[in-house]
């Protein structure tokens, strides 16, 4: 059988909450931690609660129960902070650091546990495992038996910077004079410029939907734009000499 740990004290809270705080990793604490806090807020509850049977008004009685109103505030304090701490730390372990958990209570264990799997859930919904990135945008390949398009969106799942045939523009770039596009800027490499051959139902882009109808000229991020041509919606515009 196991051997019970000595009680937690109001010292022994006091010294934990100044460790804790002053450092930005997780101190090294009893395994019954959780247990013991709950308990010492059992034991000064009910030393208090002895004190004000006896006398509410007396001196003894107050200062019970401002140790109670401390060891409570204390308490919350404390786990705060090693929440905090081991958020940060499954974090960084859902980006694929490696993490030690020698430190964790098997209470701390589980939380560490539930936010790893879901950061690496949430971060999925964007990133996939091979560096693949989900767009939802509508089905633009089929019609219906009416002729009208299909407008239920579809998620597309296309390779990151994923490489054009066509130039990349600047999303400030203007249209010369004689309707040439003018050289693409290198801090908007991520678009492209492309012409629209039929309509299209609404696209949720990044920033800001995308209208589309035939004969229309506009830039789109390089992703979106490769998924027109390649469903032969669009075409992309060559520089004119």
């Amino acid at each position: 059988m196991a051997q019970e740990l000595d009680p937690m004290t109001f010292e022994d809270l006091t010294s934990l909450y100044r460790i804790e705080s002053k450092s930005q990793i997780l101190s090294d604490v009893r395994k019954d931690l959780y247990s013991a806090l709950i308990r010492l807020r059992e034991k000064v509850q009910k030393d208090y609660e002895t004190e004000l049977s006896k006398d509410p008004d007396s001196i003894m009685c107050e200062g019970v129960n401002e140790r109670r109103k401390k060891v409570n505030s204390l308490s919350q304090k404390i786990i705060d902070l090693r929440m905090e701490k081991i958020v940060i730390m499954a974090f960084r372990t859902s980006m694929g650091a490696d993490t030690a958990l020698d430190r964790l209570t098997h209470e701390e264990r589980e939380y560490y546990g539930n936010i790893v799997g879901g950061s690496k859930k949430h971060r999925a919904l964007i990133i996939g495992e091979k560096g693949s990135k989900n767009y939802l945008i509508p089905d633009i390949s089929s019609s219906g038996a009416d002729g009208d398009k299909k407008t239920e969106p579809v998620v597309m799942e296309m390779a990151l910077n994923t490489p054009s045939d066509g130039v990349q523009w600047n999303m400030d770039a203007d249209l010369g004079d004689d309707g040439a596009i003018e050289e693409p800027n290198a801090a908007h490499e991520d678009l492209l410029v492309i012409k629209i051959l039929e309509d299209i139902p609404t696209i949720a882009g990044p920033e800001f939907d995308y209208d589309l109808k035939k004969e229309d000229v506009v830039r789109m991020p390089v992703t979106l734009a490769n998924a027109l041509i390649k469903h032969d919606k669009a075409v992309v515009l060559k520089i004119t000499p």
